[in-house]
């Protein structure tokens, strides 16, 4: 896999040696995948990540042949191997009438530094709609589609709008707005419900502030005091520009709170688990 940074990976089970034996290409009719964060070797919310492989893998027609400890040892024992604590980990199960094959390794990260965060970002819109937006399924249509767009408008992101001209979620990430003290996303059912975003919902919760899962018209963002995109590596980021429309989300107190208390969140899980790990 192009996205491969790792020496050593897993495939079907087996640990390999990339320099040995090359990482294969996988094709089949259908590829579904997770992103997992590690932080001082420690898989970010790993039990919630699996269960939704699971659901992906159900919902599709198929049922996960690799139990959460298994996959927790081989994410330990890929970042041993490769001496890396502090990475992302992807893994794919690919699927096809004649079997299945299983592929885990360190994929291509980018973490925001502080100066981005107290810029924060610029996005496009895309009118653009996942077919199953609770599955992750790998799907190079739509990506294409996403990644074009951002080239074209040298955006860090592109937020999806659906046909009614609602805003979904970003093409790699989650999105919230705020007014005021209330905290607006899209439904669950109308996005891929993130693990990150999970737990923002849980920040903004923790930080005093009501969240609402309801459409959002695209005509409705110069309303909006400020807003957000939450994923694996990002975790919480302002976003300071919407094509041609200006947010001072960087500065927006909101979210700046949320940000603190997002980051409580991972320090109190990571704490948790670190000696476990």
């Amino acid at each position: 896999m192009t996205d491969n940074i790792g020496m050593y990976y897993f495939y079907n089970g087996e640990l390999k040696d990339s320099t040995i034996v090359q990482m294969p290409v996988l094709k089949g009719n259908k590829a579904v995948y997770e992103v997992i964060r590690l932080i001082e070797g420690v898989p970010l919310f790993l039990k919630d990540h699996y269960e939704r492989l699971q659901g992906s893998i159900s919902n599709i027609g198929y049922k996960i042949d690799f139990s959460f400890e298994v996959l927790a040892d081989q994410i330990k024992k890929t970042s041993e191997a490769n001496c890396n604590l502090n990475c992302n980990v992807k893994i794919m199960v690919i699927l096809t009438e004649a079997g299945r094959q299983t592929l885990l390794y360190i994929s291509k990260s980018f973490y925001p530094d502080e100066e981005l965060i107290e810029k924060g970002v610029n996005v496009g819109l895309l009118q653009l709609e996942r077919e199953n937006p609770n599955i992750k399924l790998i799907n190079l249509t739509y990506r294409e589609a996403a990644d074009k767009k951002i080239r074209e408008g040298n955006y860090f992101e592109v937020l999806l709008c659906s046909s009614d001209g609602s805003i979904t979620e970003g093409s790699k990430s989650n999105v919230f707005l705020v007014k005021e003290n209330r905290i607006f996303t899209a439904p669950g059912a109308n996005v891929l419900k993130g693990i990150t975003r999970k737990y923002v919902m849980e920040a903004c919760k923790s930080a005093g502030y009501e969240v609402l899962e309801t459409n959002i018209a695209v005509s409705r963002l110069k309303e909006m005091d400020g807003l957000f995109l939450s994923g694996t590596s990002i975790k919480v980021l302002p976003v300071t520009g919407v094509e041609e429309l200006c947010f001072k989300s960087a500065k927006n107190p909101v979210i700046q709170a949320i940000r603190k208390e997002y980051d409580k969140i991972i320090k109190k899980y990571i704490d948790e688990y670190v000696n476990i790990w």
